[in-house]
């Protein structure tokens, strides 16, 4: 399993290495009204973070999830298919942060 966490605005996400010196923060974010753009209610989105135990940084990219999967398993899911095609170590002894 990998350390899902909640940040600050109570949405869960993943923080993993992505090369060296370099992370990637993943979480789940759900939405209604305007901003629910392909009505799904839930997005998975990534973006990057300067260091390990940082907010995430830069602009984030959202993918709607239409799946039934739990937002933990949606965010696992995701890590291990982005560390699986990249080469980059799974995230299991990452602290929590």
């Amino acid at each position: 399993m990998f350390p899902v966490q909640l940040d600050h605005s109570n949405q869960p996400y993943i923080q993993w290495p992505q090369g060296e010196g370099g992370y990637k923060w993943a979480w789940i974010q759900h939405r209604t009204g305007a901003t629910d753009w392909a009505h799904t209610s839930r997005y998975l989105n990534i973006a990057r973070t300067a260091d390990a135990g940082s907010g995430r940084g830069g602009n984030a990219t959202d993918f709607p999830s239409f799946c039934t999967l739990n937002d933990a398993q949606v965010l696992e899911a995701f890590v291990t298919a982005v560390c699986a095609i990249t080469g980059c170590p799974f995230p299991v002894d990452v602290p929590e942060i």
